[in-house]
């Protein structure tokens, strides 16, 4: 199998993975989501969703509120009082904290002139919001593709959306991004086409570097994607599949070795099917798809369970 997924088997991954007509399509095989619980009402109140605390086995999250054909799980801000997830195709929603109760969810519009928001992330400072967009880079002779762009916090919500340069925006594809606290950007990407790989772009001094494949052993023949990265940058967990056509992703954890490296991955056992991870601005919780149309969510005590030396 060719380490690059190339443009045609990128088309049968994502529909394969994400069914595109939800978790019962033809050839779906994912592992099923943990039982959904009683349907969550209109008027939720309190932190996450209203939802109650999962312990170390993952539980459904937030079911009847984020729902339908999912393509990342939710992330939130530094304070918890809004969050934010994306769905198939070119839509972000969000929900807020107002006067204790969360509002219903709502299209996220950023700008008049874009339509097209895909894959949100916060950073951990709360200063901005990434996510990715298709369409030309203004001012650019680049293809139409899809592309990383940040709004900036405003104070009162987010100022007009930026694209992050051509350097950072030459590969093809990137699906899921995840931003240290130091500015450094995580994502899966692949080239000349495709997605298969994890790539990091430097942020020194304002400026963003040429990305570079993680190596070994966190990038192997096998197909990573999805990554999250603490803001510290001590772990990154990220999402691999044996090869395109498997249709169960795992969940991995890598931390970061004292030579600047990361460390062997290890496989997180509590998560049968899980992609595009996220921790909980606190720490505490990971929240991941387990299936094309849910999320579950679960305690981050694996990740002092799976560091090496424990």
């Amino acid at each position: 199998m060719s380490r690059r997924v190339g443009s045609v088997v990128l088309v049968l991954l994502v529909s394969l993975v994400f069914g595109g007509c939800g978790a019962d399509s033809p050839g779906q095989t994912a592992s099923p989501a943990p039982a959904a619980p009683t349907p969550a009402s209109t008027e939720l109140s309190g932190p996450y969703l209203g939802q109650r605390l999962p312990g170390p086995v993952p539980e459904r999250f937030a079911y009847g509120v984020i729902q339908g054909e999912l393509h990342t799980s939710p992330v939130f801000t530094p304070d918890g009082s809004r969050v934010y997830w994306a769905l198939q195709g070119a839509t972000i929603l969000s929900s807020a904290l107002e006067d204790g109760s969360w509002t219903e969810p709502e299209n996220v519009v950023f700008s008049a002139s874009m339509t097209d928001y895909r894959d949100p992330f916060v950073t951990p400072s709360g200063d901005r919001l990434f996510f990715l967009s298709k369409g030309r880079l203004p001012g650019s002779k680049l293809p139409e593709k899809e592309n990383i762009w940040f709004a900036p916090s405003s104070g009162e919500g987010w100022g007009e959306p930026r694209p992050l340069s051509e350097k950072v925006n030459a590969l093809t594809m990137h699906w899921q991004l995840s931003v240290a606290a130091n500015g450094d950007l995580y994502f899966s990407s692949g080239e000349p086409e495709g997605i298969g790989d994890i790539y990091e772009s430097k942020a020194r001094d304002g400026h963003y570097g040429t990305p570079v494949k993680l190596s070994a052993p966190v990038n192997t023949k096998q197909v990573e994607l999805t990554p999250y990265v603490a803001p510290d940058e001590d772990y990154l967990i990220f999402s691999r599949l044996a090869d395109p056509n498997d249709t169960t992703p795992k969940l991995y954890i890598s931390f970061a070795d004292p030579d600047g490296g990361w460390g062997k991955p290890a496989l997180v056992e509590a998560v049968s099917y899980g992609i595009s991870p996220s921790v909980s601005p606190d720490g505490k919780y990971l929240f991941f798809l387990s299936s094309p149309t849910s999320v579950s969510w679960m305690t981050t005590d694996f990740i002092e369970d799976l560091r090496p030396g424990r």
